[in-house]
């Protein structure tokens, strides 16, 4: 059967959700502030297909470095929201880049951590597939040189992957997806992906800002490189095959990856 994406107005009925704030909507999903049994609660419902897989896997998660999740179906996820006061794109912008990429750094190994001692969700996306608008030969005619010899590096990558480095991917891992719940930091929003772990880490270069990214480059890459055992090599190779996926993501749905296309000018 054909997934179809759910109401938000089901939802908050099924569970009975009190909500309490302007629902916002994305791309991808409805998102609504409420409360449920005296808790401070987020409703999100997917609507698309591939929303789907994260509020699974953030329910396996369990709640190690990433939000509690009280209601799940395939359509909608109910999770604490996040109260705290410190925000990481903020702590960035006032000179603390490196303390925040440490956060996110711990962050990222924590939930790889629970790949050890559970069996992984089914139903997860392969690297292999999402890199596809990348690797595919089908997508090989659209490239630019810089983005021809990234693909070849991403396939490279994913091809060569062991099972000893595959892990449960959270596959967003940005400044905006990790929040200050009651003094701790947790993810929100995965995406659901396996594969190896150092992919994890790539999108932490793309972000809050081009300009914070830019000159943080190489003092994130020795950082990431610290907490992950990765050489800086391949750290950076990482970063370069996720950037260009996202410039080719980007260029399909009109867009402009400013962040992404200046790292694999600068860098790659």
């Amino acid at each position: 059967m054909d997934w179809v994406a759910g109401t938000v107005t089901a939802y908050v009925d099924r569970w009975g959700i009190q909500p309490c704030g302007e629902m916002v909507t994305t791309s991808s999903s409805w998102l609504v502030p409420g409360r449920w049994h005296n808790r401070d609660v987020m409703l999100k419902v997917a609507r698309v297909a591939e929303e789907a897989p994260g509020g699974r896997v953030l329910a396996w998660w369990a709640g190690s470095a990433a939000a509690d999740v009280y209601e799940l179906s395939d359509q909608a996820v109910l999770m604490n929201r996040a109260d705290g006061q410190r925000d990481l794109a903020d702590m960035c912008q006032a000179g603390r880049d490196d303390e925040v990429t440490h956060i996110l750094c711990e962050t990222v190994a924590a939930l790889h951590d629970v790949s050890a001692h559970s069996t992984a969700p089914a139903d997860l996306v392969p690297l292999s597939l999402w890199f596809q608008d990348l690797i595919s030969p089908d997508a090989a005619w659209r490239h630019t040189r810089t983005i021809a010899r990234a693909a070849t590096m991403a396939r490279e990558l994913v091809q060569a992957t062991g099972t000893k480095e595959h892990r449960v991917l959270h596959g967003d891992i940005h400044h905006g997806n990790v929040l200050d719940f009651q003094g701790r930091w947790r993810a929100i929003d995965p995406k659901g992906l396996l594969g190896h772990r150092a992919f994890d880490y790539a999108n932490i270069f793309c972000n809050p800002t081009t300009d914070v990214a830019l000159s943080n480059f190489h003092r994130r890459l020795n950082i990431v490189s610290q907490h992950s055992g990765f050489d800086i090599n391949t750290v950076r190779s990482w970063v370069i095959a996720w950037c260009a996926l996202s410039v080719t993501w980007t260029d399909q749905s009109g867009g402009q990856p400013w962040t992404a296309h200046a790292i694999l000018s600068e860098f790659a």
